[in-house]
C-alpha cells in the first residue's frame, strides 16, 4: 500500500508539472503537437516511444532545457546511460534531479570521485518541492560510493576470461547456467535466428542456447539453439538449472509481454521436453518470478518473486518437495537475505548450504551485487549475514545471475564491460587463490551381467568420522547420479538396488585429481534365486 501511495503521488507530481510545462518558442505547430504526444508517452512510461518522438523535433531547439531533461530521463529509465548523459547535463536548470541521475551514471561507469561530486552538488541544488529523489535514494547512493571505494582498493586475485565467439555474439548474452561438473552450459541470447522476430523495443526476442565441453578441455562447442520445443516466437529465457544439468527452468513471457511465469523442462533421451508451467505455489497470479535454483537432491527450490508481503521489490523464497511430489507453500527467506530493495537470482550451491544471490541492498557497490550467505538452521531457514563477493566479481554495474562451480574455482556471469563481442558477454572468473573445496563426482550404476543402467539408492559416508555425507538417487533411465567429495578425504560409497546385491566401495581423490571431473561406474550383481 505504501508503494501504491508513492506511485500515485509521483504520477500526480508529474501530471502537475506537465500542466505547468512550457514549450519552446521555436516550435511550429507540428513540433508542438509532437512534443505534447511525446510528453504523454513519457508520463505513461512508454519511454521508447517518447524517445522516438522527442528525437523527431530535437533540431527545432536543441538547447530547450525541459526537452533535454525529459529526453535524458527517458534514456536513463531504460538504463541507456551513454545516451542519457549529454541531455541530462543540458537539463539541469529545468530539474535538479538531473544532477542525481548524473551521479548514478558516473557511479555506473566507475568514476567514483565524479559521482561523489555530482551527489554533493545535488544536495546543495535539490528542489525540495519538485524532486522525486527520496532520502533513501540519497543514502543508498552515498553508501554505494563508499563501498565501491573500499572494495576496489582491495581487489581479489582473479583471472576474468571472455568465453569467446563460440558463445558470445554481437547481441546480448546473459544468465549463464552450468552443470556442477562444468560440461554443460545454457544461457539466454538476443541474437536473431530463423523464426525469431523483434520485440516492441526493436530487439530480438530472448532464446535459450546451449554448449558443451569435455571435462578435460577448456573450450566450449559452438553455441546452438536448445534442442527441443523450448524456444518460441516470444521471450524464452533460461533462469535455473539443476546441478546434474537435466532440469531446466525457463521464464516465458505471456502474450502481452508484460508478465510471465516459470516453466520446467527435463532432458530425456537426448532432447528437452515441452516446458510445463510450474505450481501455483511458485507462480503467483499477480507477480513475476524471474529466477530459480534447485538443490542437488531436488527437494528444495529457491526462486525470486515480487509478490505482495515481501520485504522489498523482489524477494527470495523457497518451496519444499512434499511426499506427494507437489511443492509446498512458499516461505520468504527473511530479513537476513531480503532487503527493502530488489533481491534476485538465487543460486544454491550443490552442498545445499551456501546460497549465492544478487541484491541492490546490503553492503553494495551499485546496481546489483553478488552476495553469499550460509544456512545456519534448516528448520527455521536461518542464514548468516550476506557477504559481498568483492571486486572484480562485483562492479559498479549490475552483477546478476552469477553461478559458481561446485569446487568454487570458477564463477560464470554476464557483463557489458568494454572489449567484448556484443552488448553483454558471458565471462568465466578463475578464482586463482581460492583453495579447492567440495567437488563433483559423476556416478553410474549398472547391472554387472547385462551392463544395463539401473535405479539405485546411494549413501556416501565419510570414513574417519563415520558421518553420513549425503544420500543420492540414480534414476533407472540412465543410472546416473552426482555426489560431492572433499579432496584428500576417504569416503565409503554404499549402493543399493532392489533385486541386486549391495555394493560398497571406498574412494579418495587428491586435490590435483579433483581439478578434473571424476567418474565412477558401480556394477551390481543380481541376487541369486
Amino acid at each position: 500500500m505504501k508503494k501504491l501511495k508513492e506511485l500515485v503521488g509521483l504520477i500526480g507530481l508529474i501530471c502537475f508539472s506537465l500542466l505547468l510545462s512550457a514549450q519552446s518558442s521555436k516550435y511550429d505547430k507540428s513540433a508542438k503537437k509532437i512534443y505534447r504526444d511525446a510528453e504523454s508517452f513519457y508520463i505513461y512510461g512508454d519511454f521508447n516511444t517518447a524517445i522516438r518522438l522527442f528525437r523527431q523535433i530535437e533540431t527545432a531547439d536543441p538547447d530547450f532545457e525541459e526537452f533535454n531533461y525529459k529526453l535524458g530521463d527517458a534514456y536513463f529509465q531504460l538504463n541507456r546511460y551513454d545516451s542519457s548523459k549529454s541531455y541530462l547535463q543540458k537539463g539541469i536548470d529545468y530539474n535538479s534531479d538531473a544532477i542525481f541521475y548524473l551521479a548514478k551514471i558516473e557511479l555506473y561507469n566507475g568514476n567514483l570521485s565524479t559521482s561523489e561530486d555530482y551527489l554533493n552538488h545535488f544536495l546543495t541544488k535539490k528542489n525540495t518541492k519538485t524532486t522525486v529523489i527520496s532520502a533513501v535514494d540519497i543514502k543508498l547512493l552515498n553508501e554505494n560510493i563508499v563501498t565501491a571505494k573500499e572494495l576496489m582498493s582491495i581487489p581479489d586475485v582473479v583471472n576474468i576470461i571472455n568465453l569467446g565467439s563460440k558463445i558470445n555474439s554481437e547481441n546480448a548474452e546473459y544468465v549463464p547456467l552450468i552443470s556442477s561438473d562444468e560440461t554443460f552450459l545454457a544461457f539466454t541470447s538476443r541474437r536473431l535466428r530463423e523464426g525469431n522476430g523483434l520485440d516492441p523495443t526493436g530487439r530480438p526476442f530472448e532464446d535459450v542456447y546451449t554448449s558443451q565441453r569435455e571435462s578435460d578441455r577448456e573450450d566450449w562447442s559452438e553455441a546452438k539453439p536448445i534442442v527441443g520445443k523450448i524456444n518460441t516466437d516470444q521471450h524464452d529465457a533460461c533462469v535455473g538449472l539443476s546441478p546434474d544439468g537435466n532440469r531446466l527452468f525457463i521464464y516465458r513471457s505471456n502474450e502481452n509481454l508484460i508478465g510471465g511465469d516459470l516453466f520446467e523442462s527435463i532432458y530425456l533421451d537426448g532432447i528437452w521436453t515441452v516446458p510445463v508451467k510450474m505450481s501455483d505455489n511458485i507462480n503467483g497470479e499477480f507477480s513475476i518470478e524471474p529466477s530459480a535454483s534447485l538443490s542437488l537432491d531436488e527437494s528444495v527450490l529457491y526462486f525470486s518473486s515480487n509478490r505482495e508481503g515481501g520485504f522489498g521489490g523482489f524477494d527470495i523464497y523457497r518451496v519444499i518437495k512434499l511426499p506427494n511430489g507437489e511443492w509446498s507453500l512458499p516461505k520468504n527467506l527473511g530479513p537476513s537475505i531480503n532487503t527493502e530493495f530488489d533481491d534476485d537470482a538465487p543460486f544454491i550451491h550443490p552442498d545445499g548450504k551456501m546460497l549465492y544471490f544478487s541484491s541492490k541492498g546490503h553492503k553494495n557497490m551499485g546496481g546489483y551485487d553478488v552476495f553469499r550467505a550460509q544456512k545456519i538452521n534448516d528448520e527455521n531457514e536461518e542464514w548468516t549475514k550476506p557477504i559481498n563477493m568483492g571486486f572484480p566479481t562485483n562492479t559498479t554495474k549490475d552483477d546478476i545471475y552469477f553461478t559458481i562451480s561446485a569446487n568454487e574455482q570458477h564463477g560464470y556471469y554476464a557483463s557489458n564491460k568494454a572489449g567484448g563481442f556484443g552488448k553483454h558477454d558471458i565471462y568465466l572468473i578463475d578464482y586463482l587463490e581460492k583453495s579447492l573445496r567440495q567437488s563433483v563426482v559423476r556416478g553410474k550404476v549398472k547391472d554387472a551381467t547385462t551392463k544395463e543402467e539401473i535405479a539405485a539408492d546411494i549413501s556416501v559416508i565419510e570414513t574417519e568420522s563415520a558421518e553420513l555425507s549425503g544420500v543420492y538417487v540414480a534414476q533407472g533411465k540412465d543410472g546416473k547420479f552426482i555426489f560431492l567429495v572433499n579432496p584428500n578425504v576417504e569416503y565409503e560409497v554404499i549402493v543399493e538396488a532392489e533385486g541386486f546385491e549391495e555394493k560398497s566401495e571406498f574412494i579418495k581423490f587428491s586435490t590435483n585429481e579433483l581439478k578434473n571431473t571424476q567418474s565412477i561406474d558401480f556394477e551390481l550383481y543380481p541376487l541369486e534365486n
